[in-house]
């Protein structure tokens, strides 16, 4: 007699109903775990900056300014583009401004942003600025507000 008659056909379609989706099952739990692994990736952040929180300071003569900002990023040898919350700080006054481009060989920093100038006596808004001579001599750009109390 022939083995294939003798098969019960309804055991034979839930045998291979249930091995079916025993295998979609399992390749639904690969996919999913391999998914979330895709999404731990990437949500690792990558800093674009070359420089985080970048601080150093510029000695003149009778004053020394210290400079902080959040990023920074090399555009020579010698310039850096300082991003985000750009502060030079002294004993005498303090500006602030964003997207500074500060040349470390010459001791120069220039901003075309909106800056924020202050001292004791003395506020400056401007639509940026020019730092030369080692810090000695500020030059403030554009359309400029002062205000003295």
């Amino acid at each position: 007699m022939n083995f294939l008659l003798t098969i019960n056909k309804k055991q034979l379609i839930i045998f291979t109903s249930f091995f079916i989706f025993l295998i979609l099952f399992i390749f639904i739990f690969i996919f999913l775990n391999n998914e979330k692994s895709i999404t731990k990736i990437n949500n690792i952040t990558t800093n674009k900056s070359d420089i985080v929180k970048p601080k150093f300071s510029i000695s003149g003569k009778e004053s020394e300014i210290f400079i902080t900002a959040t990023n920074g990023n090399f555009l020579s040898e010698e310039k850096i583009l300082l991003e985000d919350n750009v502060k030079f700080k002294s004993k005498d006054f303090q500006l602030i401004s964003d997207n500074v481009i500060f040349d470390r060989k010459n001791l120069i920093a220039t901003s075309d942003n909106e800056s924020k100038f202050s001292s004791k006596n003395t506020s400056i808004i401007s639509a940026g600025f020019d730092i030369t001579e080692n810090g000695n001599i500020i030059n403030f750009k554009g359309q400029t507000i002062l205000k003295i109390k």
